[in-house]
């Protein structure tokens, strides 16, 4: 059976925060994972700024993400409204406004929810844990002429929407190119 692990992702950067080297949360001792339990509402760990519509799906291309068999499908990104619920605190502990989709042989489809993000027009930043306790962050610059065009054409872009970088435990892969699309 295959599997897909879900992570969001978003980012902005914010001012005095060391977002990406924060130190990994415990299991929540009564029975959910960091990977997830929502973050406390209030937390200061969240902001967007977007002045565009960034939501759809970004797909990975033909290049493996990840380590062996664990590999990135696509970044979710939701709509302005998502955004503003999850800061204010009316969060879901199976959704966010940013997931990375990850295949895993041999599990089933697992969301991992952000412990901080950061979005604006031009970048998308997120960290957050993995179900094996392994330290995930994604750090994307947006071409946003690029998303114009391919939300017109209503996707088909060969072109990268986002070129990321992206860290899983202690492998990072870099120039990790996604394109948009807007989704079933």
């Amino acid at each position: 059976m295959r599997t897909v692990i879900v992570l969001s992702a978003v980012g902005l950067t914010l001012a005095g925060c060391d977002l990406f080297n924060a130190p990994a949360k415990p299991a929540d001792p009564g029975g959910e994972t960091p990977s997830t339990a929502p973050a406390p509402a209030g937390a200061g760990n969240f902001a967007h700024s977007q002045g565009e519509d960034l939501s759809g799906y970004y797909q990975v291309g033909e290049a493996q993400v990840g380590p062996g068999d664990f590999s990135l499908m696509h970044l979710f990104v939701g709509q302005a409204q998502a955004f503003a619920d999850w800061e204010t605190g009316k969060r879901s502990a199976t959704f966010a406004p940013v997931m990375l989709e990850f295949l895993v042989p041999g599990e089933t489809t697992e969301r991992v929810l952000p412990d901080s993000y950061s979005v604006s027009d031009g970048r998308i930043r997120m960290t957050g844990n993995g179900s094996n306790g392994d330290r995930i962050t994604f750090d994307g610059q947006l071409n946003v002429g690029t998303l114009a065009t391919a939300r017109r054409n209503l996707g088909g872009s060969e072109e990268p929407a986002i070129t990321a970088t992206i860290r899983i435990g202690d492998q990072s892969w870099s120039g990790v190119k996604l394109n948009w699309y807007g989704g079933d």
